[in-house]
């Protein structure tokens, strides 16, 4: 999760300011990406960066290899010789495809220095030789160049870091000259080289695409008919998670991701969130398809358009996959997501309303768009029980979007089932705009889902405008036999409300940089009994009836947040702090699906490190009458 909530939604608001407005530039000759300061970071690449040696960098800053810089036309009248200009020969370092130039602010002084404050001491050999391991991915394994072969600028120049000597955040990926990619960066985004670099320096080789081949390829204009291109930030995150795999969840995007994904694939609300269809496309085509879809897009195309092109299939095809790809991200059933993805199984949000006939149908704010999708969970009945959900497509209803015509409507929806053997089963995918879903509840079944996604039958790119009220909605209803929502549950009347205690012992590893921590799903039909209420109205009733509170290590309540939303930070003893060096690990609830995210406070956790830390929730069902749900994470930092 994220650390001080304050800082870290300034920093988030401000870059995405900064990113909308750079992306104007795209016409101009050097064009600028920019990237948040609120990216977590790690120290681990991963297995593969031991293939780059420090030994590719060059030592002696006086050898500079001028065959290999091409000089940016902004800097025609700058002495490169000269120790007093801006950027100099003698102010740099080399490794085998990057020239590195840090700011005229260091002096004669080497930037790794004690004598350099530590905000702005950088090691140059590890920019250096991550940067490295960054260029191998893009080039010879994600294939967004083709070198040795005459066909990229990167065969004649270096690619080229300017680190600035200032404390002011600064990361932007983009290149010179339609020539060259290029990477401008400040000292504290590469303490330590991490995910926001190799984001970045995928943005450099998104540049070094239109460079190399020119024409209307490399997404260099904006699609959809009213401007911006999100497929920049969607690719250079997929990009940065190749090389840190294990932070593709554990990272402030994924809840994003998890509320926004019945949206438009496209959509500009979760840009940098939006990540998982590259996955999909890699499982199906080889981890390359997305570079060739970067260097065979032609304008006027999406990424979606480019796809179809370039894998020939039809728009009912599209659909199909999508709905394939949605039912997989239920419980990120990709060889590459599998093991990370285990703790964060059915995580995306879904919100409905219940209907007098017992059917639900989907809320506005969760209605899925053009190729987004539903999850939605169901309570597990006894193994071999037929289940049906009868689905009614609802185009046009009061209350949504309009869409011009009614009859492009479509949907695909299906069961998707997690066995206690981890191993998934999946209903047949049914697209009736009327029908009737049947699946027979397989032995071992731990967990169980319907899925839906918005399929109409023909195709339209999303436009960033950010106005969600013109946005393609596919609106629906559905109503269970045999299930129902998780959550709810048949009261016969005699229930009376009554306290629990939920226990769960939660493990994770230490983290030098990031708030990584791991998530708790709740036991929420235990929930449901002791408080004699439906799911949808315990979620309802919080900040009413209901209160959030920390438990202090005393037992008493605490109803002042301290983290992001319902959440807050415990220090060792196990008792409801600000964030600060006391502050050890936090836990937020998320009251639409019932989980916990705990996690730490970089630096300040060791392994054997144990906390026990306590939540509740109080209901006043009547006068003078509660009842309280207490939650306790037995913490084990291993």
């Amino acid at each position: 999760m994220t650390a001080n909530p304050h800082e870290n939604k300034l920093q988030i608001n401000l870059f995405k300011l900064c990113c909308s407005f750079l992306f104007i530039l795209l016409l101009l000759s050097v064009f600028i990406t920019g990237c948040r300061g609120s990216d977590n970071e790690s120290e681990i690449i991963n297995e593969n960066t031991d293939t780059i040696s420090t030994n590719t960098v060059t030592t002696d800053t006086t050898a500079f290899d001028i065959s290999k810089f091409y000089k940016p036309k902004e800097f025609s009248n700058m002495d490169f010789t000269d120790m007093n200009s801006t950027w100099c020969y003698e102010r740099s370092k080399q490794s085998e495809h990057f020239i590195l130039f840090w700011g005229a602010g260091y002096g004669k002084k080497n930037p790794g220095s004690e004598e350099v404050p530590a905000s702005l001491r950088v090691d140059i050999d590890d920019l250096l030789v991550k940067a490295e391991v960054f260029y191998d991915l893009n080039v010879n394994t994600l294939k967004f160049a083709e070198t040795g072969v005459g066909k990229s600028n990167l065969d004649k120049y270096k690619m080229q870091i300017y680190l600035f000597y200032q404390e002011e955040w600064m990361a932007f990926g983009a290149g010179y000259d339609d020539t060259i990619g290029a990477l401008w960066v400040n000292p504290g985004t590469v303490q330590p080289v991490g995910v926001v670099i190799a984001h970045e320096i995928g943005h450099s080789f998104q540049y070094q695409i239109f460079c190399d081949l020119g024409g209307k390829v490399g997404f260099r204009y904006d699609f959809g008919g009213n401007g911006g291109n999100v497929f920049w930030e969607q690719t250079a995150q997929w990009q940065a998670y190749q090389a840190y795999p294990e932070q593709v969840f554990d990272n402030n995007d994924f809840p994003v991701y998890c509320d926004n994904c019945f949206r438009h694939i496209c959509h500009e609300d979760y840009r940098y969130a939006s990540y998982f269809m590259h996955y999909y496309w890699a499982d199906k085509h080889g981890i390359d398809i997305v570079g060739k879809i970067w260097r065979e897009a032609q304008e006027p195309e999406d990424p979606i358009e480019a796809y179809m092109r370039i894998t020939n299939i039809t728009v009912d095809q599209l659909n199909d996959e999508i709905y394939d790809a949605a039912a997989k991200c239920v419980t990120w059933d990709f060889d590459a997501l599998r093991e990370y993805g285990a703790k964060h199984i059915g995580k995306q949000a879904f919100k409905s309303t219940m209907l007098e006939d017992g059917s639900h149908q989907v809320n506005y704010d969760h209605c899925p768009g053009t190729t987004g999708y539903n999850v939605i969970p169901l309570n597990v009945p006894n193994a071999g029980t037929e289940i049906s959900t009868e689905f009614t497509g609802l185009v046009n209803t009061a209350g949504y979007n309009q869409v011009t015509n009614e009859n492009r409507a479509g949907w695909r929806y299906g069961y998707v089932a997690l066995l206690e053997n981890g191993s998934r089963a999946y209903s047949d995918m049914n697209k009736e705009s009327h029908g009737n879903a049947v699946f027979t509840v397989p032995a071992g079944c731990s967990k169980l889902w319907f899925v839906v996604t918005g399929a109409p039958n023909s195709y339209a790119a999303h436009p960033w405008d950010d106005d969600e009220t013109n946005d393609d909605q596919w609106p629906y209803k559905v109503k269970f036999t045999n299930t129902d929502l998780y959550g709810i549950i048949a009261f016969d009347g005699t229930e009376v409300p009554e306290d629990v205690t939920l226990t769960y012992d939660v493990k994770f590893a230490p983290g030098s940089t990031s708030y990584s921590g791991s998530s708790v799903s709740l036991d929420l039909i235990k929930l449901v009994k002791v408080f004699v209420l439906q799911s949808s109205e315990i979620s309802d009733k919080i900040g009413n009836e209901i209160t959030f509170y920390g438990v202090e290590s005393n037992g008493s309540l605490n109803a002042a947040t301290t983290a992001n939303g319902l959440g807050h930070w415990f220090d060792i003893d196990g008792n409801v702090c600000s964030f600060g060096d006391n502050a050890k690990v936090f836990s937020e609830f998320n009251s639409t699906n019932f989980s916990f995210s705990i996690g730490q406070n970089p630096g300040h956790c060791t392994a054997g490190n144990q906390f026990r830390i306590k939540q509740a929730l109080v209901y006043k069902y009547a006068t003078g009458k509660k009842v309280q749900a207490t939650f306790v994470f037995n913490v084990t930092i291993q």
